[in-house]
């Protein structure tokens, strides 16, 4: 079968955790023997300098880093980086990317980033994929913001509880099913070991975009890191944050050192060998989750938790609610306060090879690309 994934360019260059989490997609459905294309999309606005500054398509950095990457993932050059509809591209031709879409059975279009209408139009079956629950939905309900809804057939979230009682997201009159972040575990061998020193994560800080919901603000990741702050003074375990934080937040900055946060500079993560190592060189992943996932209990898990889990790291992450769809008390453990935070850092160095046996076990069940990308294509009705 012939399939096209698809998304943002921009994000796809920014953060190469984002771009590896693409590539599961593309290499997974690889090894369940199908044949897989990349199309990426990204608008003028997008294109800027270290500085915002706008830059033309053809002088975008952007640009090139995609192609490097496309070429360490060995997917290049089966890709099309398509600029504003059409007006250029990198890679293939538009003309060439046009046919594939004519000949293809399936379009993943992940967060509904694909929006040529040569290209989304032209294919047989085109599944939405949801990263951003709650966002996604409520943009849409209280905002009229258009998402693309009505050029897919299917819709699959990470957000593991949209349409469940426990969680209030609006479904939007659709039916969303439960999608884990496919891992290509190969790629991310366990790496177990209690020679590791720091916990670590890599986050976002602010910028995100808010909602308001029945009167309920979204609020943003940094609320949460705030009231988590004095973590470290708590503890004798070392904590490492890759914070992505704009210039004009030093304030910030000077906040976490105080209070014992090791800081790292996640730009620093370029290439996939570098994403690996970091978590590879970490002894658990500790994080907090953007204010929406949790206050809206929508099940959402990050793409870089499966990869902690996937290579034998336990992960501490603050309850959006995952616990109704994945085993958590061993490798898995979640919290929402700092006393339970602290109790979790304390479980998982108490008897920290048995948490990374069962950190592994957890994405061989749940997060393994041959088998959640199976799930996805059954629930389409594709494959046995």
């Amino acid at each position: 079968m012939r399939i096209i994934v698809g998304s943002d360019a921009a994000n796809y260059c920014c953060r190469i955790g984002v771009f590896d989490n693409r590539m599961a997609y593309v290499l997974g459905l690889q090894r369940l023997g199908h044949e897989v294309y990349v199309i990426a999309e990204v608008h003028p606005k997008r294109c800027h300098d270290s500085t915002y500054k706008p830059v033309r398509f053809e002088d975008w950095e952007g640009r090139r880093h995609f192609e490097s990457l496309a070429k360490a993932y060995g997917v290049w050059p089966r890709c099309c980086l398509i600029y504003n509809y059409g007006e250029a591209t990198d890679g293939m031709s538009l003309a060439d990317a046009i046919k594939i879409a004519k000949s293809s059975d399936l379009l993943v279009n992940i967060s509904g980033k694909v929006r040529t209408p040569a290209i989304i139009e032209n294919v047989r079956c085109r599944a939405f994929v949801d990263l951003d629950p709650s966002k996604t939905q409520v943009y849409y309900t209280e905002y009229g913001v258009d998402q693309g809804f009505d050029c897919h057939e299917h819709f699959f979230t990470v957000g593991l509880n949209i349409g469940a009682p426990t969680c209030d997201i609006p479904t939007c009159g659709l039916t969303w099913s439960p999608m884990m972040h496919p891992v290509i575990l190969e790629l991310w061998p366990a790496q177990i070991s209690d020679g590791y020193r720091r916990f670590t994560t890599i986050s976002n800080w602010a910028g995100k975009e808010t909602f308001l919901l029945r009167g309920r603000f979204s609020g943003e990741k940094s609320d949460n890191w705030l009231n988590f702050i004095d973590l470290p003074k708590r503890t004798h375990q070392e904590l490492d944050l890759a914070l992505n934080i704009e210039p004009g937040y030093e304030a910030d900055i000077s906040l976490f050192e105080g209070n014992g946060w090791r800081l790292s500079d996640p730009k620093q993560l370029r290439t996939p060998e570098d994403y690996r190592s970091y978590i590879g060189n970490s002894r658990a992943e500790l994080s907090i989750a953007n204010n929406r996932y949790v206050q809206f209990h929508t099940g959402w898990t990050s793409d870089r938790t499966a990869r902690y889990l996937a290579s034998g790291k336990p992960v501490l992450v603050q309850s959006t609610g995952i616990e109704d769809h994945l085993p958590t008390g061993k490798g898995l453990l979640t919290f929402t306060t700092t006393e339970e935070a602290l109790a979790g850092i304390e479980a998982i160095n108490g008897d920290y090879l048995t948490h990374c046996r069962a950190a592994r076990a957890i994405a061989e069940e749940y997060f393994d690309s041959d088998k959640a990308l199976t799930r996805m294509l059954r629930r389409i009705g594709i494959g046995k």
